[in-house]
């Protein structure tokens, strides 16, 4: 069973109220910040091999973040792509408002690769783009989902 459960919780909660509720200035600190409470919980619970995948993509979203700033950077395309905010608007070198992300010219984005450049392919409004280590997180929630549930589905039998 995995232990201290309660962090991820509490974690995620912060890091979405952080990003509505905190000014701008203080995002590239707040966020990465945010990423680092979730080693406790991370650490406690490596046996599971879920929670290396997520703590692997924490440490990609993490040395991007870093790398640009504190926040993850994305290019103007992209943000074209996903469709929700009004390019006008958009300064090269703003925080994105409701959002963990920078906008960055291409050409000003360190570590690309590791940035959000993955476009969903599902239909707007629901386009989202995402990292590399997004998909690691994503990839090792499903895979603790798997062996959490797979107990219960034994016992059902």
């Amino acid at each position: 069973m995995l232990r201290a459960l309660w962090i991820a919780p509490v974690v995620l909660l912060a890091e979405t109220g952080a990003i509505y509720l905190l000014p701008a200035s203080v995002l590239p600190y707040a966020l990465p910040g945010a990423h680092v409470l979730l080693l406790p919980f991370l650490l406690l619970n490596l046996r599971f091999i879920g929670v290396r995948l997520i703590l692997a993509g924490l440490m990609l979203n993490l040395l991007a973040m870093a790398a640009n700033g504190g926040l993850m950077p994305v290019e103007m395309s992209v943000v074209e792509a996903v469709g929700k905010h009004d390019n006008r608007e958009l300064v090269i070198g703003d925080h994105i408002d409701g959002s963990k992300n920078v906008l960055l010219a291409r050409e000003d984005v360190r570590l690309r690769a590791l940035t959000d450049v993955i476009l969903l392919p599902i239909p707007q409004p629901f386009t989202r783009a995402i990292s590399v280590g997004d998909v690691a997180i994503a990839v090792g929630i499903a895979v603790i989902g798997a062996s959490l549930a797979r107990p219960l589905l034994r016992k059902s039998r």
